[in-house]
């Protein structure tokens, strides 16, 4: 009998191992598909058990669980209200599915040696997406200038993703996501002394073996990030990522704060001459042919009216073009043309959750930056600081680039978001060590 046991529970403990594996595939499947199988369902439920029967501990508390079980309370609620499963659901598995990658990565990582590899795993991952944005993203050729000669050789080896106007994946939602990474891969080629991964075991050249590796990686996952994130032609991924890269510049070197004040003089200076309207046309025109700033402000506008009309609950997850549409026609965008959410990040998670979702998202972001603040002054190593400076800056880019874009809560490529909030996690729990 006892036998049968420890065999059980070496078993267990194996699931609980491949837990990242099957949440890979498992959103691998979700992206391609929009669903998640029951299956996969009562799979992830066996490996929490597991996990509980073998290490006594269901989850590892952080700082961020409040504001992640508000959000996971209001989901049903957002689902109750919608005027659309078919469009709300996958905003909900996403938003699960990114719930459930945050604590597999606060409990896989436990010690310095974890995060180096934790590190090594998501430059690979940024790699992936590069790749992926250049071989699968619907371009737009001559949205700032017109490159027909390089979006016309760019291979398409990605069709049908579901909910895609044209079959491939969202250029600006592409930039979001390399908005994100940018800066974070930046920061690490400005880290010191190396991640010394498993140094103990290799030694010192063991150690200069895998720093160097790592640093080449790095080097192609940003080399291959910069040529997709221009490609796409994204102004707010654009401009979101040079404010990213810019806090690092004044990181490693407080002159360039000047750089700020010759930005803010030189804007001051358009808008006296005249120039602001030309300057907002430029920065907030839509993705459609005719969009202009001032069909930008009425996407706004009708965003807070929704928020006016649904303060608690919200519209829906997911819902926003069927509901304005609906409810509060727009006078410039036309009847059939789709516009996905409001074009603002904090405004969409008001616009799908409610006043309660947009603080639970408004906490998850204070938490994140008060977790980097800790460890930042707790964690003098220099490379760990490093990743610190990427995870604050890739957030600082991906928020400014939602000043005039969003990421729908729960939408695809927002699993990296909760990575982040993770990582800040654990750097915060490894101040308290």
């Amino acid at each position: 009998m006892s036998a049968t046991i420890e065999l059980t529970r070496h078993a267990a403990r194996w699931l609980v191992r491949l837990e990242f594996v099957f949440l890979s595939l498992t959103y691998l499947y979700f992206v391609i598909s929009d669903q998640v199988p029951a299956l996969a369902w009562v799979l992830i439920a066996f490996i929490w058990l597991a996990r509980w029967w073998t290490t006594g501990e269901l989850l590892r508390l952080t700082p961020l669980d409040l504001p992640i079980l508000l959000i996971l309370l209001w989901l049903p609620i957002s689902m109750w209200v919608s005027t659309s499963w078919w469009l709300s659901q996958p905003k909900a598995y996403g938003v699960i599915l990114g719930v459930l990658f945050f604590y597999a990565v606060v409990r896989a990582i436990a010690t310095r040696r974890d995060l180096a590899w934790a590190t090594f795993w998501l430059v690979l991952v940024f790699i992936a997406i590069a790749v992926a944005g250049l071989v699968g993203t619907d371009w737009a050729q001559g949205k700032i200038l017109s490159a027909s000669f390089i979006y016309d050789r760019l291979p398409r080896f990605i069709q049908a993703i579901p909910r895609s106007i044209a079959g491939g994946f969202a250029r600006n939602g592409v930039g979001g996501t390399l908005a994100l990474t940018i800066p974070f891969l930046a920061s690490l080629l400005w880290a010191t002394g190396g991640w010394r991964m498993r140094a103990e075991e290799q030694g010192s050249r063991g150690a200069e073996a895998s720093n160097s590796t790592l640093l080449i990686l790095v080097l192609v996952a940003l080399a291959l990030s910069l040529v997709a994130v221009a490609l796409t032609q994204s102004r707010g991924a654009i401009l979101g990522t040079a404010v990213g890269l810019l806090a690092i510049a004044i990181w490693r070197e407080r002159r360039f704060g000047w750089v700020v004040v010759a930005g803010a003089v030189g804007l001051i200076a358009l808008i006296l001459m005249g120039q602001g309207n030309a300057l907002g046309e430029f920065l907030l025109r839509m993705d459609a042919q005719s969009g202009t700033l001032a069909s930008r402000i009425e996407v706004w506008q009708r965003g807070v009216l929704m928020v006016q009309d649904f303060p608690f609950t919200g519209i829906g997850i997911g819902t926003y073009n069927n509901v304005a549409h609906a409810l509060y026609p727009f006078f410039i965008a036309a009847p059939d043309e789709l516009v996905p959410h409001a074009h603002n990040n904090l405004l969409q998670v008001a616009v799908d959750l409610g006043i309660p979702g947009l603080i639970a998202f408004v906490a998850l972001l204070v938490g994140f930056a008060v977790c980097l603040a800790r460890g930042y002054r707790a964690l003098p190593d220099q490379v760990v600081r490093a990743l610190i400076v990427g995870l604050g800056s890739g957030m600082l880019a991906h928020q400014t680039f939602g000043l005039t874009d969003a990421f729908i809560l729960g939408t695809k490529p927002g699993v990296l978001l909760w990575v982040f909030f993770a990582l800040a996690s654990v750097v915060y729990q490894m101040s308290d060590e």
